[in-house]
């Protein structure tokens, strides 16, 4: 089955684009990014490390680099086959494997090699009144987090689905850069999660979940102000 996986995940995530695409261009919202309660949002830092998650154009189905904000290329997604669902996240330069991203039709998991008391986590697809449709996994704080569909926000949950008492969060946000391109902005909170983890949950998203039809800005990349 799983030789199916992968080929499913393309149809579905092209499927998404396409549909995207045409909500936009209707001026309407997707169903599964309406939200129905008034839950606690706290904002997301002002200064966050960022990242650019992008496609390898000599080797576009089975590689996808990830470069710092100076264009420095520190991770790189590797995969064997583009049948294969399952990647390697891979540290660089040393090319030290630090993560295992299955991401499949029929399941979607992490396994992390550098992370102490941290293997093996389900990323899960869900729905709530808070947020729409959403990714979901939990860490050894005991929260769940999720990754928002319709903000790309990744929220830390507390008090779920308490109504006007939740608090939810953001501790990470990723942004189509190029419409109908893969190329992702990813900006996250490191003092509050750590960059493998981040990396290798929203790539699940950013290949499952997103697509690439949302209607890009053009002012280019997010401000980030200096270091003092």
């Amino acid at each position: 089955m799983s030789i199916l996986e992968a080929p499913c995940v393309s149809a579905s995530s092209a499927i998404t684009t396409i549909s995207t695409y045409c909500f936009e261009h209707l001026g309407l919202k997707s169903p599964g990014n309406l939200r129905f309660n008034n839950s606690n949002v706290i904002p997301l830092t002002t200064a966050p490390t960022v990242y650019y998650v992008r496609r390898d154009r000599k080797n576009r189905h089975r590689s996808v680099n990830v470069f710092d904000s100076l264009g420095n290329k520190i991770y790189v997604f590797e995969r064997g086959s583009p049948l294969n669902p399952v990647w390697a996240l891979r540290k660089l330069p040393s090319r030290q494997e630090v993560a295992t991203v299955k991401a499949g039709f029929f399941s979607t998991t992490t396994d992390f090699h550098n992370q102490a008391n941290l293997q093996h986590r389900d990323v899960k697809s869900g729905w709530s009144l808070s947020s729409g449709t959403h990714k979901s996994f939990y860490l050894n704080d005991g929260y769940e987090y999720q990754w928002n569909n319709g903000t790309k926000f990744l929220e830390k949950i507390s008090s779920k689905d308490a109504g006007d008492e939740e608090v939810r969060e953001r501790i990470a946000k990723a942004r189509l850069m190029r419409q109908f391109k893969f190329d992702f902005e990813l900006i996250f909170d490191s003092e509050k999660i750590n960059p493998e983890v981040v990396l290798s949950t929203s790539f699940i998203s950013m290949l499952t979940q997103w697509g690439v039809g949302e209607n890009t800005e053009t002012r280019g990349p997010t401000y980030v102000p200096p270091d003092n």
